[in-house]
């Protein structure tokens, strides 16, 4: 039955969770022979403990349960499953082993077939060539070799070169275009400007007041001062009346 990470965590501990992210196939591909030995032996002995635990507590439960295998209904059902998991991990590990081992094994096997007499063949059928001849090639691939690799230098430090100098043009040139918006903005009035229904006008510097804000500010002044002021609060104004109503109770 497949397991899902969900379940594995609650049958693993966090040693043998490691071993099971390990065991996927993605991260499988990374480790190399020796990991993957080490880690067959890691998750051999895991399973070992797994199963000797299940083993115990079918002994255990023989007299609970009455059963020769000591087992009823899901008892120790999670031991099995957690043996069977580490078994499942264990056999992901050695086929990623055998996968590893085959080619290595397939080139020694071609090496060992290779007979004394195939090997004498082969020397002999080849032709050795002139040293002098050898060596003057030798010496005219390492020179081609090393103009190539000093063309190859030089276009690749212009090349760099022509690059940092692009970024610092785009650079500026974005930093100059940020400052005419900016100045753009600074000079676009505010809105606290315009108070009234007509725009204000511009301002010459921070700080000055338009001629239509402080208009405004008169005409809501003058209509303050034009209220008729509160004397005293409501319950005042009813503890008043209540105090004349019972003098003229009294006098009736």
């Amino acid at each position: 039955m497949p397991i899902s990470r969900q379940q594995a965590q609650g049958l693993l501990s966090v040693a043998e969770m490691e071993l099971y992210d390990e065991s996927r196939s993605n991260p499988l591909r990374k480790l190399d022979e020796a990991a993957l030995q080490k880690r067959i032996e890691r998750t051999r002995r895991s399973r070992e403990r797994a199963r000797d635990l299940v083993q115990k507590q079918k002994l255990a439960s023989r007299a609970a349960t009455g059963s020769k295998r000591g087992a009823s209904g899901l008892a120790n059902q999670r031991s099995k499953d957690k043996a069977g998991l580490l078994d499942d991990i264990l056999k992901r590990f050695e086929g990623a082993l055998k996968a590893t081992t085959k080619p290595a094994a397939r080139e020694a096997g071609t090496v060992a077939t290779a007979t004394p007499a195939t090997v004498a063949r082969r020397s002999t059928s080849r032709p050795k060539k002139s040293t002098k001849r050898v060596a003057s090639r030798a010496a005219s691939r390492q020179a081609a070799g090393d103009a190539g690799t000093a063309a190859k230098t030089a276009a690749r430090k212009t090349s760099a070169r022509d690059v940092a100098a692009k970024k610092r043009i785009q650079a500026t040139r974005a930093r100059k275009k940020l400052l005419e918006k900016k100045t753009a903005r600074d000079r676009e009035p505010k809105a606290w400007q315009a108070l009234d229904a007509n725009a204000a006008p511009a301002v010459a510097a921070p700080g000055f007041q338009s001629s239509g804000a402080a208009g405004k500010a008169k005409r809501l002044h003058a209509g303050e001062s034009r209220m008729k002021p509160i004397q005293g609060s409501i319950s005042t104004r009813g503890k008043r009346n209540q105090g004349k109503r019972d003098a003229r109770n009294s006098r009736g």
